[in-house]
């Protein structure tokens, strides 16, 4: 009895890794490379767009979370270019990017 108990057990565990009932935490991230490499591409289309040469206020050191990318990569679209070629602007959402190290 305790053997088919646990033959169900390992059945229905293996079939749900399989079929994606446990969500990989990797999965939202950006590793900390590729994280940088998509706010230097947002960066240089802003930049290209506005007519500026602005460099990222800050890189990312570790882990990007992918929706907080995301948001960043929002506000740089919507920041109007006045406000892009301000000295010293970085868009909030992206000023967090990267600082956590779990």
């Amino acid at each position: 009895m305790n053997q088919k108990l646990l033959s169900i057990f390992l059945f229905a565990n293996i079939t749900c890794v399989f079929s994606g009932c446990i969500q990989q935490r990797d999965d939202l991230f950006y590793s900390a490379q590729e994280g940088n490499q998509k706010i230097f591409e947002k960066y240089t289309l802003k930049n290209s767009a506005c007519g500026s040469n602005k460099l990222p206020g800050a890189l990312a050191l570790g882990r990007v979370k992918i929706d907080d990318a995301n948001l960043c990569f929002r506000a740089i679209e919507l920041t109007t270019c006045p406000a892009w070629n301000t000295e010293g602007y970085t868009p909030d959402s992206c000023k967090a990017i990267g600082t956590s190290f779990r």
